[in-house]
């Protein structure tokens, strides 16, 4: 008896001490889209596509109210797991953990464009 409970121990043992791979949550800021089941967070020095699930839709709930069209970008402030993309598309995606806040994009102005003809 005292046998067979041996290996079944150290089984257990080994299995209880085997690390799960750690997630980084990070924090991120940029101009959110959802339009037409796909996502894209732009935060200025990268595009990620996201995962599409509750968080998400709560989040196009909070936006959808801000957005001037179906095309506008809103600043969104969140917290979130970036991880690789398997599929087709952006090659990360950010899975959203958490929602800060949401805020209309700002008004860039002064922006000319000049057309010459010579």
């Amino acid at each position: 008896m005292k046998i067979r409970i041996l290996p079944f121990t150290f089984l257990l043992l080994f299995a209880a001490c085997t690390t799960q791979p750690k997630t980084e949550t990070s924090i991120l800021s940029g101009e959110f889209l959802y339009y037409n089941d796909a996502a894209v967070l732009n935060t200025g020095s990268a595009i990620f596509g996201a995962v599409i699930d509750d968080k998400l839709h709560e989040l196009h709930q909070m936006v959808a109210p801000i957005q001037k069209d179906s095309f506008d970008m809103v600043q969104v402030y969140l917290k979130g797991i970036i991880i690789e993309n398997t599929d087709d598309g952006w090659p990360q995606l950010v899975q959203i953990i958490e929602i800060d806040s949401v805020s209309p994009s700002k008004l860039q102005t002064n922006q000319l464009i000049e057309i010459r003809s010579e």
